[in-house]
């Protein structure tokens, strides 16, 4: 199968696995519990693929041993919550704590499919066009979501624009690590972030983050590209 057909078929497959649970968990109440195990429910999707595809660690559900991160890679996906958390947080310690606790099944199934599953993949295309189509593939994804649940068709497409430039910055950072856990944690800070404001940032707030991503997507990209040019040389250096 195409690389891309194979990757928008895992994309389809765990938001039917969403739709399908959401079908059947009542999500009301309580707070966040009925959210939290439909997004669960997907995770056996990334999971299975991730075996099906092969030596499961590639997928970096699992840390490759042979491999060194460039953990301060991740780092900026963290402080960018901080833009979100300017207003302070709101709720009760339990609302909160059930709210944290959603983020972070978010962050494992969300980042277990599209850094995972789906970019590797894509691997297959090249670094560049592989964290572009993750990117493409997450929003359109969110496009689903919003028009299975029936969200503002604005609100949608905004999110469509944020999540892709979201998606393609978290995969280019996924180039220079050995495991997905590091986005799973900064998803779920971002998540929280948000979701916890008194109120939904200023549009413009949001479409200078995206921007942010995206422009830092591109860098490490191209720090990659330099990297491997230079490795190159030195290989047919020493062979010459």
């Amino acid at each position: 199968m195409h690389p891309l057909a194979l990757a928008a078929s895992l994309t389809l497959l765990w938001h039917a696995a969403l739709f399908a649970a959401a079908e059947l968990i009542p999500s009301q109440q309580p707070p966040y519990l009925g959210v939290t195990l439909i997004t669960l429910a997907t995770l056996p999707i990334p999971l299975a693929a991730a075996v099906a595809m092969g030596d499961w660690r590639y997928s970096g559900i699992a840390p490759m041993g042979t491999a060194t991160p460039a953990l301060w890679t991740a780092v900026p996906l963290f402080l960018v919550s901080a833009v979100y958390l300017v207003p302070g947080i709101e709720g009760d310690a339990e609302t909160l704590l059930r709210l944290a606790l959603f983020c972070l099944v978010v962050g494992v199934c969300e980042e277990s499919l599209s850094r995972g599953v789906v970019q590797q993949a894509l691997n297959g295309l090249g670094r560049v066009r592989a964290a572009v189509w993750v990117g493409v593939l997450f929003g359109l994804g969110h496009a689903l979501s919003g028009l299975w649940f029936n969200r503002d068709l604005g609100d949608t497409l905004f999110q469509v624009v944020s999540t892709a430039a979201f998606g393609f910055g978290y995969a280019a950072v996924r180039f220079h690590l050995a495991t997905i856990w590091p986005l799973v944690a900064a998803h779920a800070i971002y998540n929280f972030a948000q979701y916890a404001s008194p109120g939904a940032a200023h549009w413009l707030l949001q479409l200078g983050v995206a921007v942010g991503f995206v422009g830092y997507g591109i860098w490490l990209l191209r720090r990659l590209g330099r990297r491997s040019g230079a490795e190159a040389h030195l290989a047919a250096a020493g062979t010459g």
